[in-house]
């Protein structure tokens, strides 16, 4: 008994000796792990993570300097057509919105009072011409009684000095002679005064043939009807207003620049010509004119750019954005303009070398469409940051993404 007793108890602390083992095993391992977890977090802290970038490579391409403004489209010609004789109108061949070639009838008169005044002069003139045919008969009659009767009063005056004839007798043949010289000169008044009337009718038929081809109103220029006034019936006085056209080819848009921005413009200089706030649509011009006085009011000077239209969009009074270029350099180092950050009136960007980042100072040009040309500061090749700036610091780790 005594014995078994002492199996028992060497058993029983066999096994305290055992969970002991086991419970300080287990313990003692959890607690190294938690140790070894704060380490690694330690160290993780003590090294900075790396900051995420996007990258553009600084390349060489072409580079336009450019002075913008904006405005509105105006017409080549916008006109009002007016009536140049009276009539009553007999047909309207146009309507608004119509195109229109030069010379294409727009409106007809009628025009029989004017047909009638034709006929009636041309009968006229056709009498006159046959009283200028008979006075110049008469005239020349009297002219051959002039020479029959000068003949005769020359033999009757020589009569009368040799004491043939009596004073008398020379005297009548004298006086007939006298009076178909005065014959001869009435015919010749005549003449001139019937040739005076054939002038005059001939220019009243020329303004009657000029009043008919006006009754036919006719476009000076191709066009567009821009505005419709008449109606079929009305009667129309000279220089009522029918119709508007306008010449839509080519356009003009008038901008409005600082002396500073119009020194470097010049007529020639191409132009970009952009439609409504969006920009949806843009066209080519070309600058043709600059006004050569400064507008004392605003101190702007007036540039005229010429445009060809393309598209419904481009018509008169249209607002328009337009960008000159006023120069252009062909193998200019550029970066696009979101890589630069602008400090106290100087420009930056950050290089990615290796993986790091440096601040590097530039110097820019030009800017257009989003892109900057670099002066001095950067060379072709080299990788700069345009997104992610924010979060770097001098040295700071970088891990380039694709945008």
């Amino acid at each position: 008994m005594k014995r078994r007793a002492q199996v028992y108890g060497f058993l029983l602390l066999l096994a305290a000796a055992g969970g002991g083992f086991w419970l300080n095993e287990k313990y003692g391992w959890i607690k190294t792990a938690k140790a070894g977890g704060k380490k690694d977090d330690a160290k993780k802290k003590a090294e900075p993570e790396a900051v995420p970038v996007q990258l553009a490579e600084v390349r060489s391409g072409p580079i336009s300097a450019q002075v913008s403004s904006s405005g509105n489209l105006r017409a080549l010609r916008d006109v009002a057509i007016a009536t140049q004789v009276e009539g009553v109108v007999k047909k309207v061949a146009v309507e608004e919105g119509d195109f229109v070639q030069e010379g294409q009838t727009l409106v007809e008169l009628d025009d029989a009072p004017v047909r009638i005044r034709i006929d009636l002069a041309r009968e006229k003139l056709a009498q006159a011409q046959s009283q200028i045919e008979k006075a110049r008969i008469r005239g020349d009659k009297a002219k051959v009684q002039i020479e029959h009767t000068g003949r005769e009063y020359e033999r009757y005056r020589k009569a009368f000095e040799n004491g043939l004839v009596s004073e008398s007798e020379s005297d009548r043949r004298r006086l007939q002679r006298d009076e178909f010289v005065q014959d001869q000169r009435l015919a010749d008044a005549e003449i001139r005064e019937l040739d005076h009337r054939v002038l005059e009718l001939r220019s009243e038929i020329a303004q009657a043939e000029l009043d008919l081809s006006r009754a036919a109103v006719k476009a000076p220029f191709a066009g567009f009807v821009t505005r419709r006034t008449v109606d079929l019936g009305r009667r129309l006085r000279v220089a009522d207003n029918i119709f508007n056209l306008g010449a839509f080819s080519p356009l003009y848009a008038d901008v409005f620049l600082s002396e500073r921005e119009a020194h470097s413009v010049r007529p020639g200089q191409p132009a970009s010509v952009s439609l409504g706030a969006a920009d949806s649509e843009t066209v080519t011009g070309i600058v043709r004119r600059l006004s050569p006085v400064v507008d004392q009011s605003s101190g702007t000077i007036k540039v005229t750019v010429e445009v060809h239209p393309r598209g419904p969009g481009f018509r008169p009074g249209a607002f328009v954005r337009v960008e000159i270029r006023t120069d252009r350099r062909e193998a200019a180092l550029l970066i696009p303009k979101r890589a630069v950050i602008e400090e106290d009136g100087e420009s930056f960007v950050y290089l990615m070398e290796g993986d790091k980042g440096r601040r590097v100072k530039i110097k820019t040009g030009y800017q257009s469409e989003g892109v900057v040309e670099v002066r001095a500061g950067l060379s072709a090749g080299q990788q700069v940051v345009v997104a992610g700036q924010g979060a770097i610091k001098e040295s700071s780790k970088l891990k380039a993404i694709k945008s």
